[in-house]
C-alpha cells in the first residue's frame, strides 16, 4: 500500500513538473524572442525597454549622451556624452546593465567593441597646440580598466580629424578614416598595436564608404577617383591591406558597400542620373554582378544599406514626397515597404524578424517596431538611436525566473524520475 501510494505521488509529481517545465519554457522563449531595446530619450537620457512587458528602465542617471552601442555579449553598453565645451570634449562611459553601474572610461568618441566584449577601441579628442592639433587612437580594457594609447598623430591646420575607426573581421587590423578638406578622405591601416601597415592612396568618398569583411582582412571601399583632374574614374575596390593587394576593382562604383554576414556577397548603391540609385549585389571573389534592382529609387545621398542577420534580405530607405520609406529587399530584388517617416534610422532585431526605427525631426523623434514583413507597426517610445540587445550566452541557456535559473529539461527529468526510483529502493530496504 505504501509502495503504491509513493509511486502515485511520484507520478503526479512528474506530471506537474513536466507541465510547469513546458509553461516556463514557453514563457522563456517568448521573453527571449520579444527582446529588449536600448535608446536615447529626452535630453540624451539612456533607456532600456522590454518588448515583452513594455517596462522601461533608465540605465544612466545623467543625460547629455549622443551615441550608444551594445557589447557583442549584450552585458554592457558604451555611451558617448557630448562635452560641455562643445565638439572636441566628448566623454566615453560604460554601463554594466545587470549591475546598474555607469563608469567614465575615457575622453574621446567613436568607440568600437572587440568581438569578445573585453576591449573598446576609440578616438581621443583633439588636443590643440602651436604645432598643430594632436589626436590619439586609444584602447580600453574592460577587465582591468586600463586605457592605453596605440598611436598618436599630429594634424596640420586645415585638415579635419579622424571620423571613424573600425576593426577588421579578424581584429588584426584597424581602419582609420581621416577626412580631408572636401568630402573625400583617406584610409590609414594600422595593426592591432597601432603600427602603420598601409596608407591607401585612393580617395574614399565618406566615413561610411568602407567596410571590412566579417571573416578576414578584406576591405571594400568606394574609390572616388580623380576624373576632374585627369585621373582614374570612381570604382568599387576590394583590397587586402596586409599585403597591399587589390583583389577587385569594379567599374560599378557602388556607394556605401556592405558585406553579407557570411562574407560571400557585397551590396552597394549604384548612382543613377538625377541622384537616384539601384541596389546591387556582387560576388567579392570574381566581381560577378549577382543582382541589380530593376527599380530605380530616389535620393542616394540620404539612404543606407543593412543586411539581415541571416543574409537573406537588405534594409534601406528611399525618398518619397516629404518623407522616406523603409524597404526590405530579398536576394531576387523584390522589395516591400515596411514603414514610412522622416529621417528613419533602422536596426534589425538579432533574429531578423523585426526592425526598430526612429523617425521624426530632431528633438521630436519616435521609435517604432515593425515585423520584417511590414505587419504590426507600433510605436514603443519617444527617442532616437534604437539598438536591439544582442542575444547573450545566458539567454541561450534559459532565462532566470524570480532570481533563479530555469533548469534544463534533462535536470528536471532526472529530479522527476528520481521521485519514482528512490521510494522504490527505500521500500525494498524496508521489506528486507
Amino acid at each position: 500500500m505504501r509502495r503504491s501510494t509513493s509511486r502515485c505521488v511520484a507520478m503526479i509529481t512528474l506530471v506537474i513538473v513536466l507541465l510547469v517545465m513546458g509553461a516556463l519554457a514557453v514563457l522563456a522563449v517568448g521573453a527571449q524572442s520579444a527582446g529588449q531595446i536600448a535608446y536615447l530619450g529626452t535630453g540624451g537620457s539612456v533607456w532600456l525597454i522590454d518588448m515583452g512587458s513594455g517596462e522601461r528602465v533608465q540605465l544612466a542617471g545623467s543625460e547629455g549622451f549622443v551615441a550608444l552601442d551594445w557589447a557583442p555579449d549584450g552585458q554592457r553598453l558604451v555611451l558617448v556624452k557630448g562635452g560641455p565645451a562643445g565638439p572636441g570634449s566628448d566623454e566615453i562611459f560604460v554601463v554594466d546593465v545587470e549591475a546598474g553601474t555607469t563608469t567614465k572610461v575615457a575622453d574621446g568618441y567613436g568607440p568600437v567593441w572587440s568581438s569578445d566584449s573585453q576591449r573598446i577601441l576609440y578616438v581621443g579628442n583633439l588636443t590643440p597646440s602651436e604645432q598643430g592639433a594632436e589626436q590619439s587612437l586609444g584602447l580600453i580594457s574592460i577587465e582591468d580598466g586600463t586605457d592605453s594609447i596605440l598611436a598618436a598623430q599630429r594634424w596640420v591646420s586645415g585638415l579635419w580629424p579622424i571620423e571613424r575607426v573600425l576593426y577588421s573581421g579578424d581584429e588584426k587590423l584597424i581602419a582609420v578614416y581621416v577626412a580631408g578638406l572636401e568630402m573625400e578622405g583617406h584610409l590609414v591601416i594600422v595593426d592591432d598595436g597601432g603600427r602603420p601597415v598601409w596608407e591607401i592612396p585612393d580617395f574614399v568618398y565618406s566615413a561610411d564608404g568602407f567596410a571590412w569583411s566579417p571573416d578576414d582582412g578584406r576591405l571594400a571601399y568606394r574609390d572616388s577617383g580623380e576624373p576632374f583632374m585627369g585621373g582614374e574614374s570612381p570604382s568599387l575596390k576590394i583590397v587586402r591591406p596586409e599585403s597591399q593587394e587589390v583583389v577587385l576593382a569594379l567599374e560599378r562604383a557602388g556607394f556605401w558597400p556592405c558585406w553579407s554576414p557570411d562574407g560571400e556577397s557585397v551590396a552597394a548603391l549604384l548612382w543613377e542620373e538625377g541622384g537616384g540609385f539601384r541596389v546591387m549585389i556582387v560576388d567579392p571573389l570574381d566581381g560577378e554582378l549577382v543582382l541589380q534592382s530593376e527599380r530605380t529609387f530616389d535620393d542616394l545621398w540620404n539612404s543606407e544599406l543593412s543586411w539581415s542577420p541571416d543574409g537573406s534580405s537588405l534594409l534601406f530607405t528611399w525618398a518619397e514626397n516629404d518623407s522616406r520609406q523603409v524597404l526590405v529587399m530579398d536576394r531576387r530584388g523584390e522589395s516591400r515597404p515596411i514603414a514610412e517617416g522622416k529621417r528613419p534610422e533602422m536596426h534589425w532585431s538579432p533574429d531578423g524578424t523585426r526592425v526598430a526605427s526612429a523617425m521624426g525631426e530632431e528633438g521630436d523623434r519616435e521609435i517604432f517596431v515593425v515585423e520584417a514583413d511590414g505587419s504590426d507597426l507600433r510605436k514603443v517610445a519617444d527617442g532616437s538611436m534604437p539598438r536591439w540587445r544582442p542575444h547573450t550566452a545566458g539567454e541561450q541557456g534559459g532565462a532566470p525566473l524570480c532570481g533563479l535559473p530555469l533548469l534544463g529539461s534533462s535536470a528536471i527529468l532526472f529530479m522527476a524520475f528520481r521521485g519514482l526510483v528512490v521510494p522504490r529502493v527505500r521500500n525494498a530496504e524496508n521489506v528486507a
